[in-house]
């Protein structure tokens, strides 16, 4: 199944994630990606990480729970070897 045709149910059970069902600030995004907030915060610069929200005129920057659990799938692969297909 690709990751595309995965609901959001489906994503959280891959993962054994229990959603908030609100968006997510930096902190808790970087949380569940397992990475630590400087990590996202260079990700939202040079891009390829996962889409993120910043209402116009704000400091704020909010993360869908669907947007990062489907990032995560995204890179999976077999081997390192292997080029991430997205």
């Amino acid at each position: 199944m690709d990751h595309n045709d995965m609901t959001f149910d489906q994503l959280c059970e891959l993962f054994g994630y229990e959603p908030k069902r609100r968006p997510l600030d930096a902190r808790e995004a970087a949380a569940l990606l397992g990475v630590h907030p400087s990590t996202l915060e260079g990700y939202r610069l040079r891009g390829g990480g996962p889409r993120f929200f910043n209402p116009p005129r704000t400091r704020v920057v909010r993360y869908a729970e669907r947007d990062l659990l489907a990032w995560l799938v995204a890179s999976a692969r077999s081997s390192t070897s292997e080029a991430l297909s997205a």
